[in-house]
């Protein structure tokens, strides 16, 4: 069965260190994220436009009101204690989910150009 879905792609700056970690990340350091976030037409999500899903204008505004604001140039182990990608990712899906509910399908998290976290309902 196909499932039709709309994606946002958007890009932050932060920094986080891994505390008690064995290797490099442990010391305080950078990253650009790059952030995926992907929705399908649910209850919580009211299309503005007949076939669509969500206006994409829409999304960015959800993503930087409930992700954007506190990530972007933002030390994240002030509020996500051990920030690994995959603790980052599963933080953002609460967010999101808050506010879209089962409309959120995936969201993706590049801490690298090569590297990402991934959560799929």
């Amino acid at each position: 069965m196909a499932t039709l879905m709309v994606t946002k792609v958007f890009t932050f700056d932060y920094a986080h260190q891994l505390p008690g970690y064995n290797g490099k990340c442990a010391n305080l350091h950078g990253h650009t994220g790059i952030l995926e976030v992907e929705v399908i037409k649910t209850e919580a999500v009211i299309p503005t436009y007949e076939g669509m899903i969500m206006d994409f204008s829409d999304l960015k505004e959800v993503v930087t009101r409930r992700i954007l604001t506190f990530l972007d140039h933002q030390y994240i182990n002030s509020f996500i204690p051990v920030p690994t990608a995959e603790n980052m990712v599963q933080w953002i899906v609460f967010q999101l989910e808050e506010e879209l509910g089962t409309s959120v399908q995936r969201v993706r998290l590049y801490e690298t150009p090569d590297s990402y976290a991934e959560w799929k309902r």
